[in-house]
């Protein structure tokens, strides 16, 4: 057995990140939780100090950086796995099917992923965020034309020599994604989509991704623009 990484950005996250860490170091064997902080201020980061002497995490607090891509290349710089992934810290569901992508890396695969859009998975959030994800995935599919079904999952585990092997820019939300499975796939990398089912939307008011339908559509755009500039970048 390996020991996995896991990667946990937190930025507000007072009523989620005990439950997170607890269910992380349950679940997975011999695991390194990195949490990364964007300086919060409902009082996550005076929990995450009380919770180390309960648990075993690495912590780190960024004063000057915000955003989830750049917390994300903090926590993989920071991470000692041989394997490496990432999850949301209120999607706790989701750490449960981490056995699954560990063991497709145990047997040779080289990034596992939850995928909603393949046999087996589904979307049972809102009908404006279900839509919006499908179409943009629906477009990635045939811009980029790789086997990939959900580009914008970001629950995920790699190897991390496919991290150490892979040029992308991890500027932006969690779009980065989208050019990181464009990349490790035409450099060959084995890669596979386990199924899952993302849950219906809770405290959706309180959701830092969709905290309004004007700001929901600026991350959808986002998303789009790197899938254009992905291409772009990537000509033959």
């Amino acid at each position: 057995m390996k020991k996995t990484s896991i990667i946990l950005c937190t930025y507000n996250e007072v009523n989620n990140i005990e439950e997170a860490i607890n269910l992380i170091s349950k679940t997975i064997k011999d695991v390194e939780i990195v949490v990364v902080d964007d300086s919060s201020k409902d009082g996550t980061l005076e929990k995450l100090h009380k919770l180390k002497s309960i648990f075993n995490f690495k912590l780190i607090t960024r004063k000057n950086e915000k955003g989830l891509a750049s917390a994300m290349k903090k926590g993989f710089s920071e991470s000692s796995g041989s394997y490496i992934g990432f999850i949301d810290v209120n999607s706790k569901d989701q750490i449960l099917h981490f056995e699954k992508l560990i063991s497709h890396l145990d047997n040779n695969c080289d990034i596992s992923f939850l995928s909603r859009y393949i046999a087996g998975g589904g979307d049972q959030r809102i009908f404006l965020r279900r839509s919006t994800s499908k179409l943009i995935n629906f477009i990635c599919r045939i811009l980029l034309r790789i086997p990939i079904n959900d580009f914008t999952s970001g629950i995920f585990l790699m190897k991390k020599e496919v991290l150490e092997n892979v040029n992308y820019d991890i500027k932006g939300h969690g779009e980065f994604f989208i050019e990181f499975i464009y990349k490790a796939y035409r450099k060959k990398y084995k890669i596979i989509e386990i199924p899952y089912v993302q849950k219906e939307d809770k405290n959706l008011s309180q959701s830092k991704s969709n905290p309004n339908i004007f700001y929901f559509f600026y991350l959808g755009y986002k998303y789009f623009l790197r899938l254009v500039l992905t291409i772009l970048k990537n000509k033959d």
